[in-house]
C-alpha cells in the first residue's frame, strides 16, 4: 500500500492533500519549512522525523535547499535496517516543501532515499530542486503513483501512450514499405531506400508524444497559476480522492475506499498550518 499525496504550488504559497496520516511533518514551529513522506514505508519515518525534532529548532537558511541537505546530514546519523534494501522508489521518496528566510515564494526539493548496505547508512540523491519565481510561477510534486489520474493531466496516460506509439510505428512500417515498393525499379528507387532507411520513425512519435504531454502540462501550470490558496486547497483535495476512487474502482470495488486524510496549507506569512489532520481529530 502506497501513500497518495500531492502539493501544488505557486507564487501564492503551496497546498498539499494526502490520504493517509503521518505524511506531512512541520520541522520547525516558526518556519514555514515541511517534509513529505510515505507513511507505508519500510523506513519508520515518523520514529525518524520526531527524534529530529526533538533535537531543538532547525537551524534557519537563507536557500531552502539547505534545510534538505540538514536532514540528509542527519539521516547518515540513523542506525541502519537490512530491510530497507530494494526500497521501491514510491518506498524512498520523500519531498521538501517551503521557504528559506529570504524567499518570497516556495520551494520543493524532490529527494530519492536509498539504504547504503555496506556503509549501513540512509542516503539522499536530490532529484529536482525547484523554486517558484516569476518566471516560473507554478508546479506540483507527487508521492506515489498517479497513473490513473493521468489522463486528466496529460491527455493519456503511460500504458496508453506505450500502446499508441507501437501502433503508430507498425503503421509507419506498412507505410514505408509501400513508398519503397512504388519506386522499386525506378532511378529514385536508390535515393528513397536510403531517406527511407535514415529515418528513425520511433523517436519522431516520441518527440512528438513529448511535445503532447509539455503542452498539457503547460495548461495546467497556467491554470494552477491563476489559483489562490483556496483553489489550490480544493483541488489537490480533489486530485487526491479522485486517485483513490479510481484505484479503488480498478481492483473492482475490493478493499477500504480511502480518501483526503491530511490537508494542509504552507505560506510565508502563517508557515505550516493543517486543515484537515487525522492525528489531532481536525
Amino acid at each position: 500500500m502506497n501513500t497518495s499525496f500531492v502539493a501544488f504550488m505557486n507564487m501564492r504559497g503551496i497546498a498539499c492533500a494526502s490520504d493517509t496520516d503521518m505524511t506531512l511533518y512541520a520541522l520547525s514551529k516558526r518556519e514555514p519549512v515541511a517534509i513529505a513522506v510515505n507513511s507505508y514505508s519500510p523506513i519508520p519515518w515518523d520514529t525518524i522525523i520526531n527524534s529530529y525534532l526533538r533535537r531543538g529548532d532547525i537551524t534557519l537558511h537563507e536557500n531552502f535547499t539547505d534545510y534538505a541537505y540538514d536532514f540528509a546530514d542527519y539521516l547518515l546519523t540513523v542506525e541502519g535496517n537490512g530491510k530497507w534494501d530494494n526500497l521501491s522508489e514510491d518506498d524512498s521518496n520523500i519531498i521538501f516543501l517551503g521557504y528559506g528566510t529570504d524567499d518570497i515564494f516556495p520551494s520543493a526539493v524532490d529527494i530519492m532515499v536509498r539504504y547504503d548496505g555496506g556503509d549501513k547508512k540512509l542516503k539522499c540523491d536530490f532529484i529536482t530542486e525547484f523554486g517558484i519565481s516569476h518566471e516560473a510561477d507554478s508546479n506540483f510534486f507527487t508521492l506515489s503513483h498517479f497513473e490513473n489520474v493521468e489522463s486528466v493531466i496529460y491527455g493519456c496516460n503511460q500504458l496508453l501512450r506505450e500502446k499508441l506509439l507501437e501502433k503508430q510505428v507498425d503503421c509507419f512500417k506498412i507505410y514505408k514499405q509501400r513508398v519503397a515498393d512504388a519506386f522499386k525499379g525506378t532511378q529514385y528507387e536508390q535515393a528513397v531506400n536510403e531517406y527511407i532507411s535514415e529515418y528513425d520513425e520511433r523517436q519522431e512519435f516520441t518527440n512528438q508524444l513529448t511535445k503532447m504531454i509539455g503542452a498539457h502540462q503547460k495548461r495546467l501550470f497556467m491554470a494552477i497559476d491563476s489559483f489562490n490558496i483556496e483553489d489550490m486547497v480544493k483541488v489537490a483535495e480533489m486530485f487526491v480522492d479522485s486517485n483513490d476512487q479510481l484505484i479503488h474502482l480498478k481492483n473492482g470495488g475490493n478493499g477500504v475506499l480511502r480518501s483526503t486524510n491530511e490537508l494542509a496549507v504552507i505560506t510565508r506569512v502563517e508557515g505550516v498550518v493543517w486543515i484537515k489532520h487525522c492525528l489531532y481529530g481536525v
